[in-house]
């Protein structure tokens, strides 16, 4: 066996060895859950319902951090360029994909992560203030056409999964409704609220509870069929032209490409248990979170397939971030 083959053995049983040991010792200090977003939205309360679950199964502090700006890109690039020793990690959502789908980003959706858990989804709304007149999809439309450039909606964020879900409704209904980006998902809903801007594509989380509350309406949820934790909302692609209309929401954590797979199995085990326990799953239920936990394979697919999907979209409507 010749000298370079033994040492090539040799640094693949050392980087083995390091990867076990690290994962062994791993958490041995507070541990970043990374949230995007500002406080207020999807992405942060399941950051914060996940966070004591992970502290406690893995004895170590977990710490909520809202890294925000960009409409997501600037919290995702940031764990992205981390280094892949499992102190910092993404609790991301499907900008992760849609954002690159619209224009330039600073990472690779695929290259630049390591998948690590699925957690399920939810659903974008639309959803109006209640001095608005529509009251379906069908007199929104006839507004919007009546009225072209008159109307605006609000999203999350330019690239976010509202924001694309908005210029996919405008793409399919022919209509033409100013996009106004906001932060995150809560500052678009305090504005919804106060009737500033009247039309919103946020989550059903968000526009739930603002809706059982009367201070908004929700007209119909942007899924390809009604939500099982909510089948009492219409969905928009069952309104005449919007057949097949598909704008969910997912929800995972990833970590930095490079994360040593006894790290990933570790903290996705912690996180199965977590999601699956009857706490946390009724909490989220609760915010009309579909729950559905998936491992790194399978969610690395369900990345890369949503991204793929969304890039043909953006092309195919010529969608552009504002």
């Amino acid at each position: 066996m010749s000298r370079h083959l033994i040492c090539g053995l040799l640094l693949s049983l050392a980087a083995i060895w390091a990867g076990l040991a690290a994962a062994q010792e791993w958490p041995a200090k507070p541990v970043r859950l990374i949230s995007p977003y500002p406080p207020g939205g999807g992405t942060d309360l399941v950051s914060r319902i996940l966070q004591p679950k992970l502290s406690e199964a893995l004895g170590q502090q977990f710490i909520v951090e809202n890294k925000t700006g960009a409409g997501g890109v600037v919290g995702i690039d940031y764990v992205a360029k981390s280094a892949p020793d499992g102190y910092t990690i993404l609790v991301a959502n499907n900008t992760v994909v849609t954002a690159p789908a619209t224009g330039k980003v600073p990472y690779d959706a695929i290259k630049d992560f390591t998948p690590v858990t699925g957690i399920g989804s939810t659903a974008v709304a639309l959803a109006v203030h209640p001095s608005f007149p529509a009251r379906s999809v069908a007199e929104l439309v006839a507004m919007a056409r009546s009225q072209p450039g008159k109307l605006s909606y609000s999203s999350c964020g330019n690239g976010s999964a509202m924001h694309l879900a908005g210029e996919l409704f405008k793409y399919v209904a022919k209509v033409e409704i100013v996009h106004v980006a906001y932060r995150g998902c809560g500052p678009a809903i305090a504005d919804g609220v106060a009737g500033h801007v009247p039309i919103l594509f946020n989550t059903i989380t968000n526009t739930g509870a603002q809706a059982r509350s009367g201070r908004l309406r929700v007209l119909a949820l942007a899924s390809p069929t009604r939500s099982p934790v909510d089948k009492s909302t219409p969905v928009i692609s069952e309104s005449a032209g919007f057949e097949g209309y598909d704008a969910d929401i997912w929800f995972g954590i990833l970590a930095p490409a490079g994360l040593p797979q006894p790290i990933v199995a570790k903290l996705h085990n912690a996180l199965e248990a977590a999601l699956k326990s009857d706490d946390v799953r009724s909490r989220l239920e609760g915010q009309l979170f579909d729950v559905r936990v998936s491992g790194p394979g399978d969610f690395g697919a369900m990345i890369k397939k949503d991204l793929e999907r969304w890039v043909k979209l953006v092309k195919e409507a010529n969608i552009k971030s504002d």
